[in-house]
């Protein structure tokens, strides 16, 4: 089975699977993902959340496409924005949520 990874934060490995999991162990334990919308079309699914804790300068807002296969992880791909605060939103709302990040 092909698997691909299409992602600049992730390494492609043998199997999708394993380029993400050795993402995920090396995260600090502060961590925290906040899952929003997920969407779903027959073998793909979109899962769009926040990224915070990882010690970088802004959350990141993130929509990561995955395509199932037999139901197995296949191949992904992300889209990864800083999170902009209140005052640089020219639409006046957040990113992500209800409210802006604190």
């Amino acid at each position: 089975m092909v698997t691909k990874l299409h992602s600049a934060q992730c390494p492609q490995s043998p199997r999708v699977g394993d380029g993400l999991l050795g993402l995920i162990r090396n995260l600090p334990p502060t961590f925290k993902y906040e899952p929003g919308v997920i969407v779903a079309d027959g073998d793909y699914v979109i899962l769009h959340g926040r990224f915070s804790g990882m010690g970088l300068p802004a959350n990141w807002i993130v929509a990561d496409v995955v395509r199932l296969k037999d139901g197995i992880l296949v191949e992904h791909w992300d889209v990864i924005q800083d999170e902009s605060a209140k005052e640089q939103s020219k639409s006046g709302n957040p990113m992500f949520g209800d409210a802006f990040p604190k």
